[in-house]
């Protein structure tokens, strides 16, 4: 292991790779100038092959997209390295309010009628009856603490890892990221009454309806979950 380094800008070599280490105390101007500098210092001879893909880390700081091409433009064309990525020790305002929504969950203690849609960000919890031509939409997963007669989708943006629970009963409709689980077949249509179940995707690719009891077992993080509203 090798580390090229000035005041601000470090270059180590890991076994899973090389990583360009900027210091956050550093104003822009300086990082450039340092780190246009120490390219320099090391560079060797042209080199037409393909270049080496590296992990820019910039502490504790956001680099708007200019910043980033402008030190992406520096390696580029200074040394045989390429970026691969940057990573930073914080997130944007966007990035944390995405995080913080999908990984809430939220709750509605209410019937979702006929006609009507429900889409939240995260997991969701309802306390109460989903009627026919009623419909839920999560990105994470669905728990219903009544009877479901119309559709639940989870995992509504392609997360098939989603759950569902709940009593499910005629002609309710589980969906989970692009699966689809009917009850609406004259299988169900005498059924008033039934446990809570859960559904989910196995390993085949399919929907599996099962006890309760197997959420536990097939998603043990749900457990860990703490959240409300």
């Amino acid at each position: 292991m090798k580390w090229y380094m000035k005041k601000n800008v470090q270059i180590k070599g890991t076994k899973d790779g090389i990583s360009i280490f900027l210091s956050d105390k550093a104003s822009i101007s300086e990082l450039q100038q340092e780190l246009t500098q120490l390219l320099a210092d090391q560079k060797q001879n042209p080199y037409s092959g393909e270049k080496l893909e590296v992990q820019v880390q910039i502490g504790n700081r956001l680099f708007s997209e200019e910043e980033e091409r402008e030190i992406s433009t520096i390696i580029h064309k200074n040394s045989q390295m390429k970026i691969g990525a940057f990573y930073s020790n914080v997130m944007s305002k966007d990035e944390a309010k995405k995080w913080k929504e999908n990984d809430q969950i939220f709750s509605m203690a209410t019937i979702i009628r006929s006609g009507q849609v429900v889409q939240v960000p995260g997991d969701f919890l309802l306390i109460g009856d989903v009627n026919p031509g009623g419909q839920i939409r999560s990105n994470g997963n669905v728990f219903v603490l009544g009877n479901i007669k119309g559709i639940i989708h989870a995992g509504f943006e392609g997360d098939e890892n989603a759950v569902v629970a709940g009593k499910f009963l005629y002609p309710s409709q589980v969906r989970i990221a692009g699966k689809v689980y009917g009850f609406d077949s004259e299988d169900y249509k005498e059924v008033t009454e039934t446990d809570l179940f859960s559904a989910f995707v196995d390993d085949a690719g399919e929907i599996v309806i099962d006890g309760i009891h197997k959420i536990r077992k097939i998603r043990p993080e749900i457990s860990n979950f703490q959240g409300g509203r």
